[in-house]
């Protein structure tokens, strides 16, 4: 039986506020290795959280089950602003053909309105053993207070994909690493992550990049990094961090573009702003709290040196600062989540209110 745990979130997504949640005690890396293990899958998994996470999970269910000539035949994907929940219990109960499983896939789960989500949470109750039925809900979309989350929670059908932490990142990254075949070292890891944040597609897209990079090199190094990822990036970032926290809008302004004209996406440079400020925030608590600079950059995974710029941006920004600096983070997630403002416009906003507040 699954147990189901409270644990403490830091900050949800990028770091932006500070919650208590739920979370099964099997996340998405877990799960995907109890299936490379042979574990029997569930009847029904409603996933949240991690995109990366959560994608790699459905990718490891979908080659357990779909392996036979008749997978088209037995595979379904639904999205639930558009699909009838008594269409999608009609096919999760229908037998599978020329096959012992059948799958299928409801996307955007959160959009079904309550008498939906009350028939579906009938199936759920006595789900057909045929069938595997993924649930997936829009990352911070689950309010467990309703009777459809707290029901699947009950029936330990719930899954949190939580991303790993920061001082658990290092780590990621040796791991996807050693699994193209590579080797990669502590201080190119330091500046990688300075380079890429901490969304893990980008990672695992720059580490492929990495890999093509050094050919048939086992090892990778911090010029490996410096040369195809970073490129001018870390100091960019530093410096509209820099220039957010003299308040400096023309700099703030000159350093955004530079990141735009060096071809990063907004919602990338969003999560590298995030995280710089994530770093500042925790490098600051940890030195108030007596630690060393080599103990934090160790516990962070970074280099002593980036402990020492961190704690000199933090000097510009009090904790209450720190508050704004991620609520301002977190409307603008929204805003290019939403579509309905340019992504150039929302960064530019973003920049203003920084530096004007």
């Amino acid at each position: 039986m699954l147990e189901t745990r409270t644990i403490h979130l830091a900050f949800i997504k990028i770091g932006l506020a500070c919650v208590v949640v739920n979370q099964s005690m099997l996340n998405g890396t877990a799960i995907i290795e109890e299936l490379k293990k042979g574990r029997d899958i569930l009847p029904v998994y409603c996933i949240y959280g991690d995109s990366y996470l959560m994608e790699e999970t459905v990718n490891a269910i979908k080659a357990r089950m779909l392996s036979s000539a008749f997978k088209d035949m037995n595979y379904h994907s639904f999205d639930a602003k558009e699909a009838d929940a008594d269409d999608i219990i009609s096919i999760a109960q229908t037998f599978p053909v020329m096959s012992q499983k059948r799958l299928v896939i409801v996307n955007r789960i959160e959009a079904l309105s309550k008498s939906q989500q009350e028939a579906l949470l009938s199936y759920v109750q006595d789900p057909a053993k045929h069938t595997c039925l993924i649930l997936i809900a829009s990352a911070g979309k689950i309010d467990k207070r309703l009777s459809f989350f707290s029901g699947l929670d009950k029936a330990h059908y719930l899954f949190h994909f939580k991303p790993p932490s920061d001082a658990e990142l290092p780590s990621w990254i040796k791991q996807e690493a050693q699994r193209l075949g590579k080797r990669i070292t502590h201080d190119a890891i330091g500046i990688f992550l300075e380079a890429t944040g901490s969304e893990l597609m980008d990672i695992k897209q720059e580490i492929a990049k990495l890999v093509l990079f050094v050919g048939e090199r086992e090892g990778i190094e911090r010029k490996d990094v410096e040369t195809s990822v970073a490129n001018g990036r870390v100091d960019t970032v530093f410096d509209l961090a820099d220039s957010i926290g003299r308040k400096n809008l023309r700099e703030g302004m000159i350093n955004l573009n530079k990141l735009i004209e060096q071809g990063e996406e907004p919602v990338k440079i969003l999560g590298m702003i995030a995280r710089q400020f994530r770093m500042i925030w925790r490098v600051k608590a940890m030195k108030k709290n007596g630690a060393a600079v080599n103990s934090i950059a160790s516990a962070l995974g970074t280099f002593p040196t980036y402990i020492h710029g961190y704690l000199k941006q933090g000097k510009d920004f009090s904790n209450e600062g720190l508050r704004t600096v991620f609520q301002l983070l977190h409307h603008a997630d929204i805003a290019l989540k939403s579509g309905r403002q340019s992504p150039h416009m929302v960064m530019e906003r973003l920049v203003m209110e920084l530096c004007l507040k």
